[in-house]
């Protein structure tokens, strides 16, 4: 096993795939021999036959090499470094990247090669006959000789610039390139060119003209919509404000760009460059107008945007402003470590003027510490780097003058304070000699008269802004108006015609509303009259109860009348005769007897009184009720009722109440007609399980009260054969019954519930088929 993972390792390490490299010469010159080289062959760059490609085509060549599996980076070359490919406009091609995993083929173009940068497009002017095409040489050659200290050349830049310029004119007026004139790919490339003539006077100093020209490009990204030329024209407005000292002015472009760029969002990666120049501005003219905070704060959010651009050159000059303003606050530690991390960075990629703005720092760093050497030192080789390459200083865009009269003056204190006065005049002079230059009276009015002109024209701009935007708003309140009229019109006419629809419908509906009146009166009057005969039932029932128990005292009444009468007789004869001592004793029976006669009679009394309160409407008055007395009374009273209905009922009445109770308030009558029902339903139900069961069958109803927390429970049970589990939930439903036609209206339980539940109590059940049922009654002590 271990054998075989070990041969598998071995093969992956030692596998080759086939890589075929195929590449396209999009230039004006064609070649014969291009090579390969890169990682694969130790950056081989020699004529070497092993990677000279092979033709594949028309200006196509091809080679196919067997490459181990990674990383590789490569790039064409036709013999040396010095014929190494480059981009268009001569920078540098970055290495080119491909992880091979297997056989792959690549495809890649070259445009442009270092020691034809300016052949290869002088000759294509030459062969190339389209106007639009030969603009875009023109412009490339410019670029060229603007850009790269290798071959910069002021005066060739600004001629083949002004030769770019004068055809795209033609262009412009010939009817053949209306329509691409028109387009936003002339309106770029008439941007670039301007760009090019600008950043070429900038750079020679001639700020004035520099922003004219400016000017006329915002107006032409202003004329086409176009957002990213528009942030790109005022972002290139603020070189030209930096370069002059007008810091307001630079602080107001690199807002208006800011803003610009926050329209469009960070999704694209020209916007997001764009985003973080905007901040770049910004923080650079806060740092020239001394406020060190507002400039330290954008100057972090610009150096968080740059950190994701994967870009070095935003982070070296994010690291340089950031110096530059911790310098301002005093804060000198984090501001060496800035410059120490900016300067040898800056200096592999041979950015003389990161160098020299840098440098000038560290020296004012030194100065403020009085370690003057330290700051000469830095000073001189910041006065160096912008002395001695000036063309590379152009090549950035700008003139090395302007960094020398910043530098200058630092020289001359730095000598002054060593006591070196003729070192500290000379460089005292040149300050002076090169600030008369660049801020001359008449560049210093040019400037003014144009940022005047500008400003009048914004203002125009945002006046006629201001005017069309009243005047589309007056559009929209008459087009809204005439809207809103038809909308009333249409409104007007659904409305009419809703409105005969409405007349109808009510007809029909005040129709259907008497039918409906009419039912609900007749429905009202039958559930009175059913809630009545529930109440004339029970009554009889009770009725039927109460005669058997006033049966017992009206006998006792009547016994003991037929006794009082015998015994008034023998008084008679006892008093005729004499016997006083046997009439006073017979007189001492009559009275015992007339005194059971008048408790038997108020018995009756009661039992009559009760009957009478139970059938007439109740006022609602609660009174404070003895609740055992009252269940006891119509459990008696609804077992003789319905014995008086059933002969051969008969049935164990069961009683357990707690007499800790003491009275609550309830309304007697009321809760008299719940127990009364509650007992009817438990005496039917052992009565119709009786019949079915036989001799081995005892009914049995019992009443339990108890007294729990605060409340008072009444259980009321049955051995019948309980309810069923399919209508348990429907008992306390209207006119639901289990009974037969006839025998129940099903408004008992119904009622009941309502009358416990406005006596703040509850009423459960809990039953089990075949054993029987159990009513539990809940009411509240206080209520």
């Amino acid at each position: 096993m271990m054998f075989l993972i070990f041969l598998f390792l071995y093969s992956s390490l030692h596998a080759q795939f086939k890589v075929r490299f195929i590449i396209k010469e999009n230039t004006a010159i064609h070649h014969d021999s291009i090579y390969l080289t890169g990682t694969f062959s130790n950056w081989d760059s020699t004529a070497n036959k092993n990677y000279l490609m092979k033709p594949y085509g028309e200006n196509v060549k091809s080679i196919v090499l067997n490459m181990a599996p990674g990383v590789m980076r490569y790039k064409y070359h036709r013999g040396s470094w010095f014929t190494v490919e480059k981009n268009y406009y001569g920078s540098e091609i970055p290495d080119r990247v491909i992880t091979i995993g297997k056989d792959t083929t690549l495809w890649d173009t070259v445009v442009a090669w270092r020691d034809q940068l300016f052949t290869d497009k002088k000759f294509a002017l030459i062969q190339q006959q389209s106007d639009t095409s030969r603009v875009g040489i023109l412009a490339g050659i410019a670029a060229n000789y603007a850009f790269y200290a290798e071959f910069y050349n002021s005066d060739s830049a600004l001629f083949y610039a002004q030769e770019a310029l004068k055809l795209q004119q033609k262009i412009v007026t010939s009817d053949q390139y209306k329509l691409w004139a028109k387009s936003n790919q002339y309106a770029g490339q008439l941007f670039g060119i301007r760009e090019i003539t600008a950043s070429l006077l900038h750079a020679l100093g001639n700020y004035p003209k520099a922003l004219e020209i400016r000017f006329e490009n915002l107006k032409l990204a202003e004329k086409i919509e176009d957002k990213f030329l528009m942030s790109a024209a005022e972002g290139n407005l603020t070189n030209d404000y930096f370069s002059m000292k007008d810091y307001q002015h630079a602080l107001m472009y690199g807002r208006l760009m800011d803003s610009i760029s926050s329209t469009q969002g960070l999704n694209e990666q020209r916007f997001r460059q764009m985003k973080w120049q905007a901040y770049n501005i910004i923080a650079t003219a806060f740092y020239n107008l001394q406020a060190a905070d507002s400039a330290l704060h954008y100057a972090k959010m610009m150096y968080a945007i740059g950190a994701n651009l994967n870009e070095i050159g935003f982070n070296l000059v994010g690291n340089l402003l950031l110096a530059d303003i911790y310098r301002l606050q005093g804060n000198i530690d984090s501001a060496r470590r800035n410059y120490r991390r900016a300067i040898p960075e800056m200096a592999k990629y041979n950015d003389v003027v990161g160098l020299g703005k840098a440098c000038e720092g560290m020296s004012r760093l030194f100065q403020k510490e009085d370690q003057l050497d330290s700051a000469l030192f830095y000073a001189r080789h910041s006065l160096d780097y912008f002395q001695n390459d000036k063309k590379l200083v152009s090549s950035w865009g700008e003139s090395s003058d302007i960094y020398l009269a910043q530098i200058s003056p630092l020289l001359a204190d730095l000598y002054k304070a060593q006591g070196k006065t003729d070192s500290a005049y000379k460089y005292l002079r040149l300050s002076v000699t090169l600030k008369d230059s660049i801020y001359n009276t008449d560049k210093i009015r040019q400037f003014q008269t144009l940022t005047f002109n500008e400003a009048s024209r914004r203002e125009q701009l945002d006046q006629q802004n201001r005017e069309a935007q009243v005047q589309f708003e007056t559009k929209i309140k008459i087009y809204s108006l005439i809207t809103g009229l038809i909308a009333i019109m249409i409104l007007a006419l659904i409305f009419y015609r809703n409105n005969k629809q409405k007349q109808k419908a009510n007809v029909l509906l005040q129709s259907q509303k008497q039918e409906i009146e009419t039912t609900l009166v007749e429905l009202k009057n039958t559930q009175k009259q059913l809630i009545q005969a529930e109440k004339m039932a029970s009554l009889g029932e009770l009725t039927a109860g109460i005669a058997h128990e006033i049966q017992n005292p009206l006998n006792f009444v009547n016994n003991f009348s037929e006794v009082n009468k015998e015994l008034l007789t023998e008084l008679n004869q006892e008093m005729a005769n004499g016997n006083y001592e046997d009439a006073r004793a017979i007189a001492k029976d009559v009275t015992e007897n007339e005194e059971k006669i008048n408790h038997h009679g108020r018995r009756a009394d009661a039992i009559v009184k009760g009957m009478l309160q139970h059938s007439r409407s109740s006022t609602g008055q609660k009174e404070m009720t003895d609740i055992n007395a009252l269940a006891d009374e119509y459990l008696r009273l609804a077992y003789h009722g319905v014995r008086a209905k059933e002969k051969e009922f008969n049935a164990t009445i069961l009683t357990d109440l707690d007499k800790s109770i003491e009275p609550i308030n309830i309304i007697p009558q009321e809760m008299g007609r719940v127990l009364l029902n509650l007992y009817n339903n438990a005496c039917y139900a052992v009565n119709e399980r009786k019949k079915t069961d036989g001799p081995g069958y005892s009914p049995t109803v019992s009443l339990r009260t108890k007294k729990s927390e605060n409340k008072v429970l009444i259980f009321i049970s049955d051995n019948g054969r309980g309810i069923s589990q399919n209508i348990l939930d429907k008992i306390f439903q209207p006119f639901f019954t289990t009974k037969p036609t006839g025998q129940g209206t099903g408004l008992g339980l119904n009622l009941s519930y309502d009358i416990i539940k406005a006596h703040g109590g509850e009423i459960k059940v809990d039953t089990k088929e075949s054993e029987g049922t159990t009513f539990v009654i809940q009411l509240p002590i206080h209520s």
